[in-house]
């Protein structure tokens, strides 16, 4: 049941990630350039994070790809995780580049959402990890 929900929440949180910034491209594309150590790589991240978070989203959602995809969603949040955490230490009046109504947060909430989500992704990783270990195991024994 918590994988399930973790599934669908995390699934959807990607999802609507990549899509809102597919929809608002030329803004994200804008914010990110905005951001002094990003602004060499704005152009590539905002050409491939929307694709990343969307197949992400695709992965997670079948149970045959789901360890991959769980590993790229705890990746894809821990590195946004301390990407929010840099821009509160050191940088406090910079636009959000997230899309949607994640933009509509402030830092602070943006980073107790992030670390929320960053928690799900490494607990679902590990307990896909250990249902494949269970299952192998028991194809193993029969």
């Amino acid at each position: 049941m918590i994988i399930s929900a973790s599934n669908f929440l995390v699934a959807l949180l990607f999802a609507y990630a990549g899509f809102s910034k597919i929809m608002d491209f030329n803004v994200f594309r804008n914010q990110l350039s905005a951001i002094v150590f990003l602004k060499r790589a704005a152009p590539f991240i905002a050409s491939t994070l929307p694709a990343f978070e969307i197949l992400t989203a695709f992965l997670i959602s079948f149970r045959n790809t789901q360890i991959p995809g769980w590993w790229l969603a705890a990746i894809l949040m821990t590195t946004f995780t301390i990407y929010v955490a840099v821009i509160i230490l050191f940088k406090k009046h910079l636009p959000c580049s997230c899309g949607g109504v994640i933009a509509a947060m402030t830092w602070k909430q943006h980073l107790l959402f992030n670390i929320f989500f960053m928690l799900v992704t490494w607990t679902a990783l590990y307990h896909s990890i250990k249902n494949q270990f269970k299952t192998i195991s028991t194809n193993i024994r029969e």
